[in-house]
């Protein structure tokens, strides 16, 4: 059953993007993004994991290891990927922005990057779309606060905030990305290849396969460079949040398959 349309996610996503298309290529923009790395520059490994741990697999990962009893949100993730893929590459290669790096340079004496320096592409921020479409699913279904809808939003905001502190993305870049996301999240939940591929998630031999697939994933997040080397401690995170998500999966497998107006 779906949730009311959440008027206030999307009237955020609209003010987010019109934000940022305003702010985009002023010096606004630029002395922001040297405020915010002024102020936040001093813990780069934190802002480091933050930011690795904004990429579409990671969000994945994480979502799909949350939801064995909500293949909805599985499915509308996927085709917010998909989706928003399409889009966030379209406008990287028409808009043409430059990143940070190519119009700081490398001597700035504020100014930094951590991690890999990218140069070109970087108008919108595909990271914080990926963070805040998560963030919306996870949120967005459940009927009452709680600590953990909260607690998804300010992981949100703090993955789209680090794109800012690694030297990656204009503060412009960050508010139409996080807009794109809080748009997507919703608008694929509703689509109806969305409960047409939920209702393929829910198959027992499908939920066993999910269940299967998700230490192998998790493997190959702490076993590949994705711009960052993963510490031990997060490898070990990571792991047991796989393991987690395969039993769950793994335990649906075991129930009768419901239709998607029961879930």
């Amino acid at each position: 059953m779906l949730t009311p349309t959440p008027w206030l996610a999307w009237s955020l996503a609209c003010v987010a993007m019109i934000l940022g298309a305003v702010l985009a290529g002023r010096d606004l923009d630029r002395q922001m993004l040297l405020d915010i790395q002024t102020q936040l520059r001093h813990w780069p490994v934190p802002w480091a994991f933050l930011t690795w741990s904004g990429l579409g697999i990671c969000g994945f990962v994480l979502l799909t290891s949350l939801s064995a009893q909500e293949p909805r949100r599985v499915a509308a993730l996927i085709l917010a990927l998909l989706i928003g893929g399409v889009i966030v590459h379209a406008m990287k290669r028409t808009l043409h922005v430059d990143r940070p790096a190519t119009y700081f340079g490398p001597d700035h004496p504020v100014f930094q990057v951590i991690g890999k320096v990218l140069k070109k592409g970087s108008m919108p921020s595909g990271h914080s779309a990926t963070a805040w479409a998560v963030a919306a699913l996870l949120v967005l279904q459940e009927g009452r606060a709680t600590i953990w809808r909260h607690l998804w939003w300010i992981l949100a905001a703090l993955q789209a905030i680090s794109r800012l502190v690694v030297g990656a993305h204009w503060p412009s870049d960050v508010l139409v990305g996080s807009g794109m996301g809080l748009l997507l999240a919703p608008l694929t939940w509703r689509l109806q290849a969305s409960a047409r591929l939920a209702h393929w998630l829910r198959r027992p031999q499908v939920c066993k396969v999910v269940a299967l697939s998700l230490p192998g994933f998790g493997l190959y997040l702490c076993l590949s460079r994705q711009g960052w080397e993963v510490p031990l401690g997060v490898q070990l995170g990571v792991m047991a949040l796989c393991a987690w998500g395969a039993w769950s999966w793994w335990q649906a497998s075991a129930r009768p398959t419901m239709r998607e107006g029961a879930a």
